[in-house]
């Protein structure tokens, strides 16, 4: 949109509607720090709950609060699984998210499968599903499968989607089930590497173990949600762990089948915003966050791959949190929380 705002202000004409935090990937373990599978980047596992708590603290100070927080998966590290603290550590962090004083919704990502079963989660504290919308009269936009998702109206004409980026999926899963041996038979059709984590030589890298994929019945049920937003209106915002937009992401890092995801929001107009817990803004990049825009009349915000001069947000382990304002004109301003200094870039 050629009259934006410039980043981090707010025009004079401008109404202010409300506010949401992000924050993703924090990956807390009592570890000393480490470094990412590829073994380039750095991983600060005890230092993730410093930004945790600068970004709550930051959130409970604004004088207009956000309405909600989105934790978009990812909340402990995959090594606490292997150390047998994945109970421990979770209970640390959700320790703290208790002094935040809004809601928070959680997404799964394949951190949480590493620690714990799809059944452990669904019965565990990063359910948030009991702050859904229950829309009177239309049943179909009521989830009904063991896929972890749901929507949620933040303000009038809005409404949020959160989606379960590891339905079809190998992790979290009993090996015994059927769902299991579908989904190991779809990945390994896609992938022949002994190694199911690497996408060496594949033409659709995005099919390696530590990703995921929407079922139908997800898509169907998304697809109904987005009717009913068609129909009444409203401006719809999706969010999952695993981004479903190539131009986005590296493409080893998108859901298996994003094109399926495509195909049912680009047949909607209510879609303007879209994000996986990867946001690119303003320059400032951060290596596991960036904003997908899915919709032909969504805005998009974007900036390049690397900026040197914010070196310090190139942190795999990195955490970005901040605050998108969503103005009249649909501006999304965001501040990003940096990795190594509590401080919130200009």
């Amino acid at each position: 949109m050629d009259d934006k705002p410039s980043s981090g202000t707010v025009s004079e004409s401008s109404e202010l509607l409300f506010s949401f935090g992000v924050i993703a990937d924090i990956q807390y373990a009592n570890l000393e720090d480490g470094y990412n599978y590829q073994g380039n980047r750095r991983r600060y596992y005890r230092h993730s709950l410093v930004h945790l708590q600068a970004a709550i603290e930051h959130w409970n100070k604004e004088s207009s609060r956000p309405c909600c927080v989105l934790q978009l998966g990812d909340i402990i590290d995959g090594y606490n699984a292997q150390y047998k603290a994945s109970e421990k550590s979770l209970e640390l962090v959700m320790n703290v998210f208790q002094m935040l004083q809004v809601p928070v919704h959680h997404t799964w990502g394949n951190h949480e499968f590493y620690n714990f079963s799809r059944e452990y989660l669904t019965n565990s504290k990063l359910n948030t599903k009991f702050l859904e919308d229950q829309i009177v009269h239309h049943p179909e936009t009521v989830p009904t499968g063991s896929y972890y998702a749901y929507h949620f109206s933040p303000f009038p004409k809005f409404r949020f989607i959160l989606l379960d980026a590891y339905d079809l999926s190998v992790l979290g899963v009993d090996q015994s089930s059927p769902k299991y041996q579908q989904c190991l038979k779809m990945l390994k059709e896609h992938n022949p590497n002994m190694e199911l984590n690497s996408p060496q030589g594949l033409s659709e890298p995005q099919f390696v173990q530590f990703n995921g994929g929407f079922s139908q019945e997800q898509l169907n049920w998304l697809n109904a949600v987005l009717t009913f937003s068609d129909r009444n209106q409203e401006k719809v915002v999706i969010v999952s762990h695993l981004p479903i937009y190539p131009d986005a992401s590296d493409t080893v890092c998108l859901a298996w089948n994003y094109r399926d995801a495509l195909a049912v929001i680009w047949s909607h107009e209510c879609v303007f915003w879209s994000q996986k817990s990867e946001i690119t803004v303003t320059g400032l990049r951060s290596s596991r966050l960036c904003v997908s825009c899915l919709s032909h009349n969504c805005d998009h915000i974007e900036g390049p791959p690397s900026n040197p001069g914010s070196s310090h947000l190139q942190s795999l382990n990195s955490i970005t949190s901040g605050k998108f304002i969503l103005l009249d004109k649909m501006y999304v301003n965001f501040l990003a929380l940096s990795t190594e200094k509590n401080q919130w870039p200009v």
